[in-house]
């Protein structure tokens, strides 16, 4: 039987006392922001837990000082190679611990963890009837053989209940990190003096809340009060995430995993800051985790760009092109942002490195829309010409190909470039040996005969524009040699008559604009003649002024 639901629409306590009441043998899944956990039944009975985050049995005994560190060193070597948990070989001998101490030990631990679950449980839930636990859960704790009762439990959870939403108001996640005040102490009406000065002992900012309460895992109520009570008294503070970077950076030398740690904490929280996704990058490569620095490179590298500094995103990209060189998601941004800032070399470079990627697990056609890409940006780069070819090939579109290098090459013959026209063509009979076109062409660069050519066609060229010129300016000649013979004409018209003498000058003017017009392509009938008809004008002017003046 599953049974599924939400927690809003039932209450935890209810489902717990229906599953002991029908003596349920199975696994109960519990799911809220805060995490997974799951309990497990023996017939209605609670017999584990599995939470994340939660200290393994064994070593919260070493932590509460019930076994020391050396006991369950020496009791890991013996478990090995048998079927038998750890804490089969941490009990009865000389200087340890009975069975039943340990089983005493863990079923308060166990009351205590499951209490606090109904407290504050919320989201999701899902109920499996099965006989066995599944994978996840201590071995240690079940080899206890636990079975707790649900009324007590219940009965426990919900005298919490009412702590622990003032807990939450003052303490929101197990995820937030607090930090004594320098010199703080306990006031002097803390219940559990000893427990107050080792939870101010932890918290140095380096502990979330979680870690803090494993620092007394056999008091994690209390603990969990006695931190809410120092948040509200501000004898600790959650510290912010520059803070939280450089507690990182100064555990990065000698425990760079925690500081990995931390540095993730920060990007839970924060998943765009910069300063954390270069310290993860810089960490995770310092662990040999190539891909999780290239990962959060990628986000670096995005986020500078988003926020208008493309120095700094490539800078983030060059650093994961060195520790993934065949990443082609890395070489394709590079590419775009050498594409976006016009660096035509670096864009050629990048780009064909990426087809070469492309290439290796035979992704042809991505690698040929690279190359059609850089064809657009380098035109007059004859690899690229060549490589497109070749995708092309890939591709099973040889025809397409040698098209494509015949048009180019057809082109560069037509600018004299007959070297690499040649090397294209024989690129088209690599592909296709019995192109004529490309023989032909191949043969005619080699006996020069293009080249002769296009001298010939030059020297056509020069013929014709001088020939050109010669008839232009014989034309022009011939209108000037008229228009010169029409002025004398008038010259010997205006002086036979006499007119400047007698005053005509109006007749003079219209002789001259008669020339003007007949000969209206001539240099003189632009300059000279209009030069002569002004002067006319002026001693007309000046003629017509002379009665008054004598008046």
């Amino acid at each position: 039987m599953t049974v599924s639901g939400d927690l809003a629409t039932i209450d935890l306590a209810d489902l717990l006392q229906n599953i002991e009441a029908h003596t349920r043998t199975g696994t109960l899944s519990l799911l809220s922001d805060a995490g997974e956990a799951r309990l497990h039944f023996k017939e209605g009975r609670v017999v584990m837990l599995a939470r994340e985050g939660r200290t393994p049995l064994v070593e919260m005994l070493v932590a509460t000082g019930h076994v020391t560190q050396k006991q369950l060193d020496a009791a890991r070597k013996k478990q090995k190679g048998t079927r038998k948990p750890t804490s089969a070989f941490l009990c009865g001998g000389r200087g340890q611990p009975e069975l039943a101490a340990l089983r005493t030990i863990a079923e308060h631990r166990l009351s205590e963890d499951v209490a606090n679950l109904i407290a504050s449980a919320d989201g999701e839930f899902k109920f499996e009837e099965q006989a066995r636990p599944g994978r996840g859960f201590d071995v240690d704790e079940y080899a206890m053989q636990l079975s707790l009762s649900v009324a007590p439990l219940v009965l426990e959870a919900t005298r919490r209940v009412d702590d622990w939403a003032e807990i939450r108001k003052l303490i929101p996640s197990d995820h937030v990190h607090l930090r004594a005040r320098d010199g703080a102490t306990p006031d002097d009406d803390v219940e559990d003096p000893e427990l107050a000065e080792t939870l101010l002992a932890a918290l140095d900012g380096s502990r979330n809340v979680a870690e803090a309460v494993e620092a007394v895992p056999d008091e994690p109520f209390a603990a969990y009060k006695l931190l809410a009570g120092f948040v509200r008294d501000r004898v600790a503070r959650p510290i912010d995430t520059a803070e939280l970077l450089q507690i990182a950076a100064d555990t990065e030398r000698d425990d760079p995993e925690r500081a990995r740690v931390l540095v993730q904490r920060g990007l839970d929280a924060e998943p765009q800051n910069t300063d954390l996704l270069q310290a993860m990058a810089r960490v995770a490569e310092r662990l040999n985790r190539p891909s999780a620095a290239v990962d959060a490179l990628k986000l670096l590298a995005h986020v500078h760009l988003e926020q208008g500094r493309p120095e700094a995103a490539l800078l983030a990209l060059t650093d994961g092109k060195r520790l993934a060189p065949s990443d082609p998601s890395l070489w394709q941004r590079s590419l775009q942002l050498a594409l976006t800032q016009g660096r035509r070399e670096d864009a050629v470079r990048d780009g064909l490195q990426l087809v070469a990627i492309y290439r290796a697990p035979g992704l042809h056609p991505r690698a040929r829309e690279v190359l059609d890409r850089l064809l657009t940006v380098a035109p007059d780069e004859l690899s690229l010409h060549v490589e497109f070819a070749r995708s092309c090939v890939d591709c099973g579109r040889p025809q397409e190909g040698v098209q494509h290098l015949t048009q180019r090459a057809r082109a560069l013959v037509a600018d004299a470039e007959y070297l690499a026209a040649r090397t294209l063509f024989e690129e088209v009979l690599a592909i296709a040996p019995d192109d004529q076109e490309a023989t032909l062409s191949i043969e005619r660069i080699d006996s020069e005969e293009f080249a002769r050519r296009a001298a010939r066609r030059r020297r056509a060229r020069r013929f014709a524009v001088a020939s050109l010129a010669l008839a232009v300016f014989g034309t022009f000649a011939t209108f000037e040699v008229l228009a010169r013979s029409a002025l004398l004409q008038a010259h010997r018209l205006i002086g036979s008559e006499r007119m400047i003498e007698r005053g005509l000058y109006d007749d003079a003017i219209a002789v001259l604009q008669q020339v003007r017009t007949e000969h209206p392509m001539a240099v003189t009938s632009w300059f000279e003649l209009p030069a002569m008809a002004a002067d006319l004008q002026q001693r007309r002017d000046a003629a017509a002024q002379w009665p008054a003046i004598g008046r």
